[in-house]
């Protein structure tokens, strides 16, 4: 499967090179430069199409030829690089250049003096009147014909019309006719330097954006290559990373790879008041780096080069200008980044294979790409309205379809980066999925139809490839596993328990988790994820979520009025996804702390270990906050016996013994009780009944002090040390905060391993 997303991204790569968008040579530049000025005065080539030059006229004709040659020469003084360029275009020497030149100047010398000045045709239809001015010596020779034309100029990069009389449109009544000149143009270019440097900029800029959105996907490539790299050592030469534990190597780790970015807050957000609406998490330290680097790169790259030219011809004010140039340069990143974000956004992304990185990280890159890519789509679409507003071409514009297909694509986005916030994915997470997916079909579908005729829709094939992959492999994962029916119950009042029939290739995963569609009408088209853990069945999956909003309230208020809270409920199961961390590979102890509902993908990932390494040293600490949070898990608990495993379980307020009654029917427990008869109700005599069945496992009454449970486990080590985690986000922060505070509490290596998937 791995090789298959590998070929299909490389696919898409291979995709967007096979119509890379349209580079500007310096002989394009200059080409559109000498057009467009010579525009002004008057038609010596027919136009052959948008942006494309008549060649055939300009290298073989003496009208054509002439005048462009002599623009090479005293427009871009001569310059040899140019003409030796232009040469190669015409199939022509350059001696040839020379003496095809130096004769049509000795005919103008011979049979005109005169630069080609502004023409007016009346409204009559007389006929074409020229005012002309002296000769003024200049370097090299030149040519010049009688004939001439509108001296207003032109945005075109090829001819204008010999009866166009402003650069607004506006004109005399009458009928214009269009006048091919077929003796070669003396044109004055002492002002041709505003037209030089304008449409260096412009075209140039195109050429700087594909340069800069190639540089950002370089700077994400580096990233991973890095990543990469780690990652194969790790796996190929698992012991080596025992030998970073070094002064240095526990400093970067300290500072920069382990800690949060602010002193402990990674898995809990950032609340910043106004009822959670702007709340937000923030990643781990080095993956904020990750992040503001990015984000001041793409704000750089989208202004570097960018200035005002005086007198510039193109555009009337200094707005439409700056608008124009800003909107390119924006809307090019933006285009180059949207495969990115889509690719980072999949479940079936092969890079979590190479990384070694979770979907969790992946998706928080995808958020911060997706939001810097909507504010430049964004900046793209105000500045072009600016600019279009400046110069009067706004109304007329819109009416464009790939203008209105632009405008639903940003529309789009805008509603993406308002409804992914973190406020609107935790109160109703369902509801936002379906709007995501919804709008983000639109997304790409607008902004394929607003690039495809500017020439960057492979772009949108790219990320549409990648999206469609990702969604045939999930098809293709929940056919092959069949509706099956689940048998779907309500534990300990806050934890549904799901037991799903598998086929005999389905293999669970330690620590992994799969998501399951329920096949009821109101809940079908929505699927959440659920960790699944270890049983000696080989014939079903064994799951648990705990009951929040949306699908599993849902589920729970199904179940509640049912007997036993039971049903039987047939399901699609998309999966498996994950893996285990790397501390069993990598490290003789190992201690895995849970907390709550996090202790499936912990317990899985523990026993898969106890079963592989005889020789570690591995201990579970899972704290929950009531005894009846035992009830749903006993029988796992129980299977520790079987196991080397240590386990340690903190009850943070036994004093509440309300919802025993769900151990009553234990027969486990009521057998080791002598006084059964006289006992059974007593909720204090039924916690010593827990105790005594679960005999293996320590109960500790009260809040562990995670900082010196740490401190203590990394002085007892005998060798290299790794912490696993899941649950709490606030115990996940605290754990992470006291393994990087002692990482030089002993001269073995100290690792720190976090399974909390923060997706909502």
């Amino acid at each position: 499967m791995k090789i298959q997303q590998l070929i299909v991204f490389l696919f898409a790569v291979v995709l967007i090179d096979a119509r890379t968008p349209k580079r500007y040579s310096e002989l394009d530049i200059v080409m559109s430069t000498c057009t467009t000025f010579i525009g002004k005065y008057g038609t010596v080539c027919t136009s052959t199409g948008k942006r494309s030059t008549n060649w055939n006229c300009y290298c073989k004709t003496d009208a054509g030829f002439g005048t462009i040659s002599d623009c090479l020469v005293r427009g871009f003084n001569n310059n040899t690089n140019i003409i030796s360029k232009f040469t190669e275009s015409c199939n022509m020497t350059e001696s040839k250049f020379h003496a095809k030149y130096d004769k049509i100047s000795a005919e103008f010398k011979t049979n005109g003096t005169e630069y080609a000045k502004m023409t007016t045709k009346s409204s009559s239809g007389s006929k074409t009147s020229a005012s002309a001015s002296k000769s003024s010596k200049s370097t090299g020779s030149s040519n010049a014909s009688k004939s001439s034309t509108n001296a207003h100029g032109s945005n075109s990069s090829t001819s204008s019309t010999s009866s166009s009389s402003s650069k607004s449109g506006k004109g005399n009544s009458g009928t214009s006719t269009t006048e091919t000149i077929t003796t070669p143009l003396l044109i004055d270019y002492k002002k041709f330097t505003p037209y030089k440097d304008a449409y260096q900029m412009s075209n140039n800029n195109f050429n700087l954006s594909i340069n800069y959105g190639s540089g950002l996907l370089g700077y994400w490539a580096g990233i991973l290559a890095i990543a990469i790299f780690a990652n194969m050592i790790k796996k190929m030469f698992p012991s080596l990373t025992n030998y970073l534990s070094g002064s240095i190597s526990n400093l970067f780790r300290k500072h920069l790879f382990l800690p949060a970015t602010f002193r402990k807050k990674k898995a809990q957000e950032f609340s910043i008041g106004v009822y959670g609406f702007f709340d937000g998490l923030i990643p781990t330290r080095l993956e904020t780096i990750i992040v503001v680097i990015f984000v001041v790169l793409t704000g750089l790259f989208s202004a570097l080069h960018i200035h005002h030219v005086k007198d510039n011809p193109q555009y009337a004010t200094k707005n439409a200008e700056l608008g124009h140039l800003i909107a390119d340069r924006t809307g090019i990143l933006g285009t180059f980044l949207i495969p990115l974000l889509i690719l980072f956004g999949g479940r079936n992304n092969f890079l979590q294979w190479l990384t070694g990185w979770d979907f969790a990280t992946f998706i928080m890159y995808h958020r911060w790409i997706s939001r810097v890519d909507v504010l430049l789509i964004i900046v793209h679409a105000i500045t072009f309205s600016v600019s279009d507003k400046a110069t009067g071409k706004y109304k007329n514009r819109m009416k464009r379809d790939f203008m209105i297909w632009g405008t639903v694509s940003t529309i789009c986005g805008g509603f993406i980066l308002f409804s992914a916030m973190l406020f609107f994915r935790r109160k109703c997470y369902e509801v936002f999925f379906l709007i995501h997916i919804v709008l983000v079909v639109f997304f790409v579908v607008g902004g394929y139809y607003h690039l495809e005729s500017q020439g960057y829709g492979d772009f949108m094939w790219a990320a549409i490839a990648v999206w469609a992959f990702d969604r045939v492999v999930r098809l293709g994962r929940i056919f092959f596993f069949g509706a099956r029916k689940a048998t779907v119950s309500i534990k300990g009042d806050d934890t549904l328990k799901i037991e799903v029939p598998k086929p005999k290739y389905w293999k669970s995963v330690a620590g992994g988790h799969a998501f399951i569609h329920f096949l009821k009408p109101t809940l079908f088209l929505q699927s959440h994820p659920f960790t699944f853990t270890t049983t000696e069945s080989n014939d079903k999956i064994v799951l648990y979520a705990k009951i929040k909003n949306g699908i599993t309230s849902n589920i729970a208020k199904y179940l509640s009025p049912l007997p036993g809270n039971t049903a039987t409920i047939r399901v699609l199961v998309e999966g498996p996804y994950g893996e285990p961390s790397s501390a069993g590979r990598n490290c003789k102890n190992v201690v895995f702390v849970a907390g709550g509902n996090g202790i499936p993908g912990i317990y899985s990932e523990c026993v898969d270990l106890a079963k592989k390494s005889k020789n570690s040293s591995i201990k579970l600490i899972w704290i929950i906050r009531h005894w009846k949070s035992l009830s749903w898990f006993t029988e796992e608990l129980e299977y520790l016996k079987k196991t080397n495993v240590q386990s340690t379980i903190y009850v943070t307020q036994p004093q509440d013994c309300s919802g025993l009654e769900c151990f009553e029917h234990d027969v486990s427990f009521e057998k080791k009780s002598d006084e059964k008869d006289s006992v059974e109700s007593s909720q204090y005599s039924l916690i010593s009944n827990i105790k005594q069945g679960l005999s293996h496992v320590e109960f500790i009454e009260g809040r562990p002090d995670i900082s010196t449970q740490v401190e203590q486990e990394v002085k007892q080590a005998d060798g290299a040390i790794g912490f696993v985690t899941c649950g709490h986000p606030a115990m996940v922060d605290e754990l992470r905060f006291a393994v990087t505070s002692n990482l030089n509490v002993s001269k073995h290596r100290v690792e720190y391993h976090e399974q909390l998937s923060t997706w909502a």
